[in-house]
């Protein structure tokens, strides 16, 4: 997975080398953050800031970073199980049509574990997990002024450690709504 990463590190840069030798349009460039929120099974919690770069009409790429907090309650068990996580990676969104996208974005997490029952913590560990989500979204994209966006994901890679598969191997659904703006707002005519 390390492998993966620093693929995905090196098309990133190549990508950027491209943009700048072709002119680097500030119009293109944007931040933001998301939330993502889930009461499936549990409580997940997370803020997702962002950067990235408009390509055309249709593709979105960037970085991400990924800090959440996921409780997971299991059925006949008083015993909860506490994920904190902080990650991040590049990602890709495709607009093939007008406020639908696909989208798709690798992250490698950091992941802080323990469990909690009558009180007492125990069980505690930290780890890393690569993931790969995969999903689409709805959204409201103006190139050069601002984007907001739905999304669903799932994580393909289904990594025993990620924190999107519970501790039966299940993938969860990982939901995120975010509000980007570019930073050389395009002038709108009136």
């Amino acid at each position: 997975m390390k492998h993966t990463l620093l693929l995905s590190l090196f098309a990133l840069t190549l990508f950027t080398a491209s943009a700048q030798e072709k002119g680097w349009n500030r119009e293109r460039v944007f931040l933001g953050s998301g939330i993502n929120l889930s009461f499936f099974n549990g409580f997940i919690v997370g803020l997702n800031p962002e950067a990235g770069y408009t390509v055309g009409k249709v593709l979105d790429v960037g970085l991400a970073t990924n800090f959440t907090y996921i409780t997971q309650n299991y059925i006949n068990s008083p015993a909860t199980d506490r994920l904190l996580i902080a990650g991040g990676g590049p990602f890709v969104r495709i607009w093939p049509v007008n406020m639908l996208f696909l989208g798709g974005q690798f992250e490698y997490n950091i992941v802080s574990f323990s469990t909690r029952q009558s009180g007492q913590t125990f069980n505690k560990s930290s780890f890393s997990a690569p993931s790969m989500l995969v999903g689409a979204g709805y959204g409201n994209r103006f190139i050069g002024q601002s984007q907001f966006y739905t999304s669903l994901m799932v994580d393909v890679l289904k990594d025993p450690n990620s924190p999107y598969v519970d501790r039966f191997g299940r993938m969860q659904p990982v939901f995120r709504t975010a509000f980007t703006f570019y930073l050389k707002q395009k002038k709108v005519a009136r």
